[in-house]
């Protein structure tokens, strides 16, 4: 059974690591914190060449590796066997006197997106028990999070990104990659994080992911362009028609028609989708000419939005400007599915995201008493007037 690794292994086990990141060869980095974990596991003095095989066999490293470590000067040779070292890198010392140390505090809960971010965090060499604390926090994660150095040496970016850290580590355990690329970006990012806009490509947290060296490993279903504005496959008289806010839900719809030749949407016959891009009411012929050209006689307008104050803003306002030449009605399954997939989730409404919404009236929850059961309604209620969000990214292509 292995044993836990002690304060001071895992001091050098974090050195170790550090030092073989920058002096491996490259095909091997990946695996440098693995390598310096099982060398420290050995706790033989010195270390006997057998088991320095072992260790870089595990890792599939080969006799290039071995010769890294002894000119890194990691293992000294010491008859037939190895002397295992700390090398002192270059001006250390000198560096760690001119760094301040990092105020270090207790994991808090997550904060609201305003108030973190990565500017002002400090790069820390210096040691300390509460700083040494946070680094076994760390080297406990995935080694790819912190192989790179800067995790390791900016001790309070874990302590404002822990449970996102902690999600990602989660997410990565036996994979090469965060996601199997079937999902958009943003329902990765609110799958693993509970915040869709997270992996955002001005984000903090994708800054976060370039960082730590790990950008590339998120895999996701590539961006559509913006021009596919509507699909809408057959002429019918009496039309059904999905209007989404946002992208990522139209495409998932589009492609259950186009390319799986499906009829219904999460059991509702419907004749096409359409992509509201936001706020579509902000232009009020945008829909009206769009439903001009398509030659029917009675149309019924589905709407699929987020579910915050913005959203059933902008169905009341498209109901207000139907005026008569189409209907206008929430696509009650998907308003259903995420409300209920929400309460699962987070118990609790107000722990769904917050919003900067506080200032936006609340309008269109009369819309939603008919299509709703009670409890359902109340759920929605509290996370509206909260000023929380629920994304319509909550559903993906599997859930239609």
């Amino acid at each position: 059974m292995a044993h836990r690794l002690t304060e001071q292994e895992h001091d050098m086990v974090l050195e170790l690591a550090k030092i073989l990141s920058k002096q491996l060869p490259t095909q091997f980095r990946s695996v440098a914190g693995g390598i310096a974990s099982g060398l420290v596991r050995v706790r033989k003095s010195p270390l006997p060449a057998a088991d320095v095989a072992d260790v870089l066999e595990r890792y599939d490293a080969d006799e290039t590796a071995l010769r890294a470590l002894l000119d890194a000067g990691v293992l000294e040779p010491a008859g037939s066997d190895y002397a295992l070292r700390v090398p002192r890198e270059q001006g250390d010392a000198a560096e760690k006197d001119e760094r301040s140390i990092a105020r270090t505090e207790p994991p808090r809960p997550p904060a609201r997106r305003a108030s973190r971010g990565l500017a002002g965090l400090d790069t820390i060499r210096k040691q300390s028990p509460e700083l040494n604390g946070v680094r076994r926090q760390i080297i406990d994660l995935d080694p790819r999070l912190w192989i790179n150095g800067w995790l390791l040496s900016t001790p309070d970016a874990f302590l404002r990104y822990e449970r996102e850290l902690r999600a990602l580590d989660a997410a990565l355990a036996g994979g090469a990659t965060l996601g199997d690329g079937t999902l958009s970006l943003r329902e990765l990012s609110y799958q693993l994080f509970g915040d869709e806009k997270f992996l955002a490509v001005e984000s903090d947290g994708r800054k976060l992911l370039h960082l730590m060296g790990i950008t590339d490993v998120v895999s996701c279903r590539p961006q559509v362009k913006l021009e596919l504005l509507h699909h809408i496959p057959k002429h019918h008289r009496r039309l059904r028609l999905v209007v989404s806010e946002n992208l990522d839900p139209w495409v998932n719809m589009r492609d259950a028609l186009f390319v799986d030749g499906r009829k219904k949407i999460l059991g509702e016959r419907v004749h096409g989708v359409v992509f509201g891009n936001g706020y579509l009411v902000d232009d009020p012929h945008k829909l009206p000419d769009l439903l001009d050209t398509l030659r029917a006689d009675d149309v019924r307008i589905l709407y699929w939005g987020d579910i915050d104050r913005a959203g059933l803003s902008i169905l009341a306002k498209l109901a207000d400007m139907a005026d008569g030449r189409f209907s206008v009605e929430p696509f009650a399954p998907a308003y259903r599915k995420m409300l209920r997939r929400a309460m699962r989730r987070f118990p609790d409404p107000l722990m769904n995201e917050e919003t900067d919404q506080g200032g936006v009236r609340v309008v269109g929850l009369e819309l939603m008493e008919g299509v709703l059961d009670k409890k359902e309604m109340a759920y929605l209620r509290a996370v509206v007037e909260g000023a929380r969000l629920i994304p319509q990214e909550i559903l993906t292509a599997h859930d239609l």
